[in-house]
């Protein structure tokens, strides 16, 4: 297996004047997938990409979202105002740990009171 990978070429590496002369946006547009004519314009080939990441955005934004709605109302009311994304976030952390905190405090309490019943 180690012998295929030995057998590959290595990467070349590229200095600055391999791209002297070449036009910038050229270098961002990738290949273009089947069915698509390559004489048709760049902004084509960044339109499914604008949505691709419209799409990320909207799911990361509906995920922040749903953790404020599950976040306890006192942490909510300790930031004034509106909730920014970050603020959810520290405040998911922050109660994330409490509860991580408390589940150990409580796993120890039934280990002392099993180990207490069999003394």
């Amino acid at each position: 297996m180690d012998e295929g990978i030995s057998r590959l070429p290595e990467r070349q590496l590229l200095e600055h004047r391999d791209f002297i002369g070449l036009d910038y946006p050229s270098l961002y547009i990738c290949k273009p997938k089947r069915g698509v004519k390559r004489d048709e314009s760049k902004e084509t080939y960044k339109l499914p990409h604008r949505l691709i990441e419209k799409k990320r955005r909207d799911r990361i934004n509906e995920c922040i979202a749903q953790l404020k709605d599950l976040l306890p109302e006192h942490l909510k009311l300790t930031t004034l105002g509106h909730l920014e994304k970050a603020v959810v976030l520290e405040l998911t952390l922050k109660h994330l740990k409490a509860l991580t905190a408390l589940t150990e405090q409580q796993h120890q309490k039934i280990i002392a009171l099993q180990n207490g019943k069999r003394a």
